[in-house]
């Protein structure tokens, strides 16, 4: 058996242990009928989807995380399709709330942006890191604190908080989940009126003593708003930690295979030291200081770069990277596709992914001659 899978095998049982030892309690939905809860509006929405010529939702998902001081903590994760023979290289996301600690990114990092602030809504502008063509896929996230939205209490006829969120959908969007969690400590109200959550929801379960409440939507047409409601009251429950004599077969389990996660990790690693320079030098001995220069770029975008990206990490002119990359392409070490008004450079040797290679010291200088 290979280090890696021996590796792999170790921590996969290690997170199934883990997994049953903390099950997620589950609950089917007992609520009233579900009410019509979309409503076609033009304006006054907490939230407007990112708005560009041409493009649409795919999926949304939501998490919206009701903190102990009861501020909200939203986190968006967005498919955005471009439907358009036009090129896509931003799109805006527009809050009609105030805002806090805005954070963008993709599957690969963070992503700039401009934040626009006016009187009662914020504007993210964000640069896409690489141009959306026709029929493209890009994944974003958005995470932020909202500033003012928050639940209000009621006294009457009982004690309980309320939660009114309402979420406006610009765009065309095929599949939207949102999912809600209380407080720790908190449990939704279990009166029939008024309801604990509005419209009823696909499930409510307890996932590590917190109540979270989700919903599913499909095909939402552009310009709808959606409320939710929900409502909760403190339940003053404790939970009580396990004591080690009820457990000491997990405590026992867990160690056992901590130990041997430990001993295979220091294995590979000891493997690695030993055979992993050799390849370095082997690689590097088929590279001349510019290919290396290139590759190690490469690697620093993820494996996958535009050719503008190459020149401005190596230093080197847009010729010689021409140059440099039709050698390597000869060599079967990568390729080259159109992208937009560039060329998307993509290693497609695994033998060249990742590798540490120390590059041309000399690219600056190089850049020059070139030049």
């Amino acid at each position: 058996m290979k280090k890696s899978q021996i590796i792999g095998l170790a921590l996969l049982s290690a997170f199934i242990l883990i997994q049953v030892s903390l099950p997620t309690v589950c609950f089917e939905n007992n609520y009233p009928e579900s009410p019509s809860f979309a409503n076609s509006v033009s304006s006054n929405s907490k939230e407007l989807m990112p708005h560009t010529n041409g493009d649409h939702i795919i999926y949304h998902s939501m998490e919206v995380k009701i903190q102990l001081d009861f501020s909200l903590h939203v986190e968006s994760t967005l498919v955005i399709e471009n439907s358009e023979n036009t090129t896509i290289d931003y799109f805006q996301y527009v809050i009609n709330d105030s805002i806090s600690n805005a954070l963008v990114s993709d599957p690969i990092g963070s992503l700039e942006f401009t934040w626009n602030i006016f009187e009662d809504s914020s504007v993210l502008n964000v640069t896409m890191r690489y141009p959306l063509l026709e029929d493209q896929k890009y994944v974003i996230t958005i995470a932020y604190f909202l500033s003012d939205l928050e639940p209000f209490l009621v006294e009457e006829p009982s004690e309980f908080y309320t939660l009114e969120y309402a979420i406006f959908h610009y765009l065309l969007t095929q599949t939207f989940d949102l999912e809600i969690s209380l407080p720790l400590g908190y449990g939704l109200i279990t009166s029939v009126s008024p309801r604990p959550t509005y419209p009823i929801p696909e499930r409510v379960f307890t996932e590590d003593n917190i109540v979270k409440i989700s919903w599913t939507s499909l095909n939402i047409l552009p310009n709808y708003e959606y409320l939710y409601t929900i409502r909760f009251e403190e339940t003053g429950a404790t939970f009580p930690i396990p004591t080690p004599q009820s457990y000491t077969y997990i405590y026992v389990i867990l160690a056992f295979l901590g130990g041997s996660a430990v001993s295979a990790l220091v294995f590979f690693l000891i493997i690695k030291r030993k055979y992993h320079p050799v390849k370095s030098e082997l690689v590097s001995s088929l590279l001349s200081d510019s290919e290396q220069a290139v590759i190690k770029a490469i690697n620093d975008e993820g494996g996958v770069a535009i050719q503008r990206r190459i020149c401005e990490r190596t230093g080197y002119s847009k010729s010689k990277v021409s140059q440099v990359l039709l050698k390597l392409e000869g060599k079967n070490v990568l390729k080259r596709e159109r992208w937009g008004r560039t060329n998307k450079v993509s290693i497609t040797n695994p033998s060249f992914l990742n590798i540490e290679l120390e590059g041309d010291p000399n690219a600056q200088k190089n850049k020059d001659f070139d030049d």
